[in-house]
């Protein structure tokens, strides 16, 4: 019996295999996932009565420090001797308070609640979650805290509402940065306290004892520093926020 002939076998051209194996290598790769697409996807997820089911005691918190802070104001600007050098002083310590307040709230009441080892083992655990709700606290604070500083440029005269908004801003973000390089190196939570108290204690130390040295220090940057300070602890702001989702990854589903 005569064997037919093989048909010959026509090889795949360089630029063809070359296709093949990257369309191979991309489909079997992940792609890498950025901070801000993980966080909207945990909120696509989630959903805004999870991310946030406290919001009444956030708002309540929020409200209730805002309200002091314009009442601190009005009372000052009735004051005649008080100079708005003291008024850019106060803006520059006090702009961290309000965030300070809602962040010490969600960090500190979870590790009491009877749910915190469950919520540690899902899927989102409690640091991922604070990913997302810290950067939403620095910008809702950065608004009310800017609204506080209209109102005090409504309140005293000569007062330079673009140096006030951009010394608001750098001392949010700073203390920011701070306070989360606090919470992701230190273990103790004695002393996060202290160290948290020691930036407040700090600058109201040096306001007391050396009063116009340091009013003086504040309104010698100009405003374009204070722009690229914020511009800069905004970048570390979000850096180390994807630091703190990555903290910890369970597995396990919500």
């Amino acid at each position: 019996m005569k064997n037919d002939k093989l048909a010959p076998i026509e090889l795949p051209s360089e630029l063809k295999i070359e296709q093949q194996i990257n369309l191979i290598v991309a489909r079997g790769l992940v792609p890498k996932q950025t901070f801000l697409a993980y966080l909207r996807l945990m909120y696509a997820r989630l959903g805004y009565r999870y991310v946030f089911h406290d919001w009444t005691e956030i708002a309540f918190a929020l409200t209730s420090g805002s309200l002091l802070m314009l009442l601190a104001l009005f009372a000052r600007s009735s004051n005649s001797l008080v100079m708005k050098e003291d008024i850019y002083a106060a803006i520059f310590i006090g702009s961290p308070v309000l965030y300070l307040l809602v962040s010490t709230l969600f960090f500190v009441r979870p590790k009491h609640s009877d749910t915190y080892e469950t919520e540690m083992v899902c899927k989102y655990n409690v640091y991922q979650l604070a990913s997302l709700r810290m950067l939403a606290f620095s910008l809702i604070c950065l608004v009310l805290n800017a609204a506080l500083v209209f109102a005090a440029s409504a309140m005293f005269q000569q007062f330079h509402l673009l140096f006030a908004l951009a010394l608001s801003a750098s001392s949010l973000f700073l203390f920011s940065v701070v306070f989360l390089y606090i919470v992701l190196r230190i273990r103790s939570d004695m002393m996060k306290y202290v160290l948290i108290s020691v930036w407040f204690a700090s600058h109201i130390g040096l306001k007391a004892l050396y009063s116009t040295g340091y009013m003086q220090l504040l309104q010698t940057i100009p405003v374009s520093v204070y722009l690229l300070l914020t511009a800069v602890c905004g970048a570390l702001y979000i850096k180390s926020l994807n630091q703190l989702r990555k903290l910890q990854n369970p597995e396990g589903a919500i």
